[in-house]
């Protein structure tokens, strides 16, 4: 089984310290697509660019 958005997010969340505000804004901003959103494939494309930005973050901070 490949890995999906979801479980990117929780393996790079407990593989780093990311700061709460970074939680906070992606939690937030899956927590309204999810609300306002009923096409499952939208949704899953919209939480790999939260993949994309936590991993983002990470080359920037250097890790």
């Amino acid at each position: 089984m490949s890995e999906t958005a979801v479980m990117a997010i929780k393996r790079l969340v407990n593989q780093h310290k990311f700061p709460n505000t970074v939680l906070k804004d992606v939690l937030g901003r899956l927590q309204s697509n999810a609300l306002g959103n009923n096409d499952e494939q939208a949704k899953e494309s919209y939480t790999w660019q939260q993949v994309r930005f936590l991993e983002n973050w990470l080359r920037l901070k250097g890790e």
